[in-house]
């Protein structure tokens, strides 16, 4: 069981999770230490329009500022960029948890927060032409990890990252994150340059060509159609309940409760890569949440019962408007876009704050205007549900049936039903045998048996076998 996990931690996937577990602790330990020296200079309901309004806004700024560079530098130069935004980060983060007047706590403040949103392009943009399956998984459990990483670091300060202690953090999380992601540059890097066309027969391009579902352009109008309902769904999310300063500052701990958040985003990893349909259907679901929190806002209910559960169906939409563009991004071969999600989510958090503390003394009118975006976010969602998920359900069933028939031809046994799927998305042997708990010479023999039965030569030649029958045209290419 250790020696299975271990492998994990060390495949390309494990490293993934592990670097964005360890930059977004980097970026959070920052925002929540800014947010309580913020808090001693300015009142809750200011400190909540500066952070999660205006730092929001820089954020979202950050990120689309990172996808630009990414597109217009060359790949090599990534590395250099990503590097100097973590030396970057800490140059404004420790001045805005530790200056002694209010202009330069929002001005390195604000300057930080933009830092977060850039290294956030590259550790959402960078591993997408490598990382095949499992990215709901990895980013679900990267920011699971990290959160419960910032709860233990607080316990020491009584619930709360302490500046000093903070600072210290920062430099040390920076230092990981620039080593861990060296190591995911590089193996990107490499593997991209072993699946360039000039670097691979015609067998193994074709080979290589088994997307997640059928390969589809998008055109503007189903990226413009995505991109609203991210908005959308961010914005009715954030009308009911934005985490308000004045809890804080009444006792909540802000670090406990986000282990709610930790508990949601780690649910909705596995759920969405079991099935991207139920997840966006159960991202919809949460929609419900704002007229529930709005429903029991003036009942003597315990605010951490608040948090946790905002903070828990939170991970929903996390995880749901990351993936759908880190998803696009590698389906359309366009890595750049994968961290618009975060963007246009960061937006609509922003938007959906403004109103929830402009309209809070206008509490009828806060629901109506719920109401209304909750309509319309439905209509979106359904729309795009029939663009992006409906074909899935199809897809999956034929790649499946297709599998079935495929081993009946061939008279298979079970385990070599087995063996074949692992095979199919290109192990070793030495991995297949990990996966199955059996020893290396057994897989070989197998393997021998499955090349004999269908009459291939070579492994690759097995797969563009299965390949042309999953996707005919391949067979005239």
């Amino acid at each position: 069981m250790m020696h299975r996990l271990w492998e994990k931690a060390c495949s390309f996937e494990g490293r993934c999770t592990g670097w964005i577990a360890v930059c977004f602790s980097l970026t959070s330990a920052g925002y929540l230490a800014w947010l309580y020296h913020m808090a001693g200079f300015l009142g809750p309901e200011r400190t909540d329009v500066f952070s999660m309004v205006v730092g929001y806004l820089f954020q979202a700024g950050g990120a689309v500022f990172g996808m630009h560079l990414i597109r217009r530098q060359p790949a090599p130069e990534h590395r250099n960029l990503y590097l100097l935004s973590l030396i970057g980060f800490l140059l404004c983060a420790v001045p805005a948890f530790l200056a002694p007047s209010l202009p330069l706590i929002l001005l390195f403040g604000f300057l930080m927060n933009a830092v977060c949103g850039f290294i956030a392009a590259f550790y959402l943009a960078v591993p997408v032409p490598l990382l095949e399956k499992h990215r709901a998984k990895v980013f679900g459990f990267g920011y699971g990890l990290s959160t419960l990483l910032i709860w233990l670091l607080s316990l020491p300060g009584g619930g709360k990252l302490p500046a000093g202690g903070a600072a210290v953090v920062c430099f040390l999380l920076a230092l990981a994150a620039a080593i861990m992601g060296v190591q995911i540059f590089d193996r990107t890097e490499a593997g991209t340059r072993a699946k360039s066309p000039e670097n691979r027969t015609e067998m193994e391009t074709a080979a290589g060509m088994m997307p997640d579902k059928p390969q589809k352009r998008m055109g503007p109008e189903t990226l413009y159609l995505v991109g609203f309902t991210v908005f959308l769904f961010s914005l009715v999310k954030n009308l009911g309940f934005s985490f308000p300063m004045t809890d804080l500052l009444g006792g909540i701990s802000l670090e406990l409760s986000r282990l709610f958040y930790a508990a949601g985003l780690i649910a909705a990893g596995i759920l969405s890569d079991r099935s991207r349909r139920n997840g966006a259907i159960c991202t919809f679901a949460s929609l419900a949440l704002p007229f529930v929190m709005l429903a029991v806002q003036n009942e003597p209910l315990p605010e951490l019962f608040c948090w946790g559960l905002d903070y828990l169906f939170f991970g929903f939409f996390s995880v749901f408007r990351v993936v759908l563009f880190m998803d696009i991004a590698r389906e359309e071969q366009r890595t750049a876009i994968a961290p618009l999600g975060l963007a246009l989510g960061r937006i609509g958090d922003a938007a959906g704050t403004a109103f929830c503390i402009g309209l809070s003394d206008f509490r009828l009118v806060l629901i109506a205007l719920t109401l209304v975006l909750f309509m319309l976010a439905t209509f979106f969602f359904f729309r795009l549900f029939h663009v992006i998920y409906e074909p899935e359900k199809e897809s999956e069933r034929s790649e499946r049936e297709i599998f079935e028939d495929f081993a009946m031809q061939h008279d298979l046994s079970a385990r070599e039903k087995e063996v074949l799927r692992l095979l199919l998305s290109e192990r070793s042997n030495a991995e297949i045998a990990g996966a199955l708990f059996v020893s290396e010479s057994t897989i070989k023999y197998h393997v021998h048996n499955l090349l004999q039965k269908t009459g291939t030569k070579s492994r690759q030649e097995l797969i563009r076998k299965f390949n042309v029958m999953l996707f005919p045209r391949l067979g005239d290419a």
